[in-house]
């Protein structure tokens, strides 16, 4: 048995080496090969994904990978290179790439070297890898009751359909690509229901010789982000105090539509005016969330409500209990320790 062990493995090696000279008589360097994988990709994926791909390799996977040749390209080398983005993978120097941004490279890297083994251009490499931990700081800001009120009476005071869209987004949760690409026509008033089944969003395509930025309206990001929210019978009559025609978009009225960049300058302007403080628009939507929890919703109906693919994501992205919550919770539980005090 051990003989014949030494036998396989001296085999095996064989094996490799005349892999590694047969590979070597043709190298290929990755940025060529990730280059061809990504203009082969466009045909299949959605384009504001294929601009997320382009970014992400000439940005950071070309840079740093690019001049390996396939047959170097090993575990160890592709690891290093994601725990090296977590702490300097920003062009400014000034710190790391989030988690999410490293998964993102990661899929793509191991997308394009799975086509490499399987067409026999590199050998068989490891493509499992350990994601470095997150060293952002991810707490995100929840609106108080005060500001809620306050920023609900200054758009009741200053009606506008550009105002309106800050009570669509406090009031339905919906992200502000969804917001930026409503039309009235979108809102059944009969019926209550905002449909939900575009996004605006401007996107940035790099590639070797030029930079292309544009904006693009598409379908939302998941099958489950097309969805119908229903509107409040007082919400709805607001609406119509502000209704423009049925093909006019919701915050301009017209057949222009406003993109998310510009609306976000807007609201920053209102928060200025109120004398709120700052905060990020995608707020707006995890204290919907937070707010639906808080009042008994079961978490199904929320993830529903988000466009979610699932109740998980919407537990852990946008539930947040106050310490007021905290401290209720702590007293139940504590209500036989009270009793046995007594």
């Amino acid at each position: 048995l051990r003989k014949e062990y030494f036998t396989f493995l001296l085999y095996n090696r064989k094996a490799e080496r005349r892999n590694l000279m047969r590979l070597g008589k043709k190298k290929i360097l990755y940025k060529d090969w990730i280059y061809e994988w990504l203009i082969e990709k466009r045909e299949y994926i959605k384009e504001s994904t294929y601009a997320n791909y382009s970014n992400n390799i000439f940005n950071h996977i070309i840079p740093k990978l690019g001049n390996y040749d396939l047959f170097e390209l090993n575990h160890r080398i592709i690891q290093n290179f994601l725990l090296e983005l977590s702490k300097t993978g920003k062009k400014d120097g000034s710190g790391g790439l989030s988690e999410k941004t490293i998964k993102d490279i990661t899929i793509i890297v191991k997308g394009s070297l799975k086509k490499a083994i399987n067409e026999e251009k590199m050998k068989h490499i490891e493509l499992t890898f350990n994601y470095p931990k997150d060293q952002h700081d991810n707490k995100i800001y929840i609106l108080t009751k005060y500001e809620q009120n306050k920023m609900t009476d200054y758009v009741l005071n200053n009606l506008s359909t550009r105002n309106i869209g800050i009570l669509i987004s406090l009031y339905s949760g919906i992200r502000i690509g969804e917001l930026c690409a409503l039309k009235w026509e979108d809102i059944d008033f009969k019926k209550g229901i905002l449909d939900i089944h575009k996004t605006i969003q401007r996107i940035y395509i790099k590639d070797k010789d030029k930079n292309i930025s544009k904006v693009i309206i598409t379908t939302p990001k998941t099958k489950n982000a097309n969805r119908e929210i229903p509107i409040n019978k007082d919400f709805l009559e607001v609406l119509k105090k502000v209704k423009t025609n049925k093909e006019d978009y919701i915050l301009t009225g017209n057949n222009n539509y406003i993109e998310p960049r510009t609306y976000r300058k807007y609201f920053n302007k209102i928060l200025k005016e109120t004398k709120i403080k700052h905060f990020n628009f995608h707020s707006l939507r995890h204290t919907f969330a937070t707010n639906c929890i808080s009042l008994g919703v079961d978490y199904k109906t929320v993830s529903e409500l988000l466009g979610h693919a699932n109740v998980n994501i919407t537990l852990n992205l946008y539930v947040h209990p106050r310490l007021s919550q905290k401290k209720k919770c702590i007293d139940l539980v504590c209500k036989v320790f009270q009793e046995k005090v007594i």
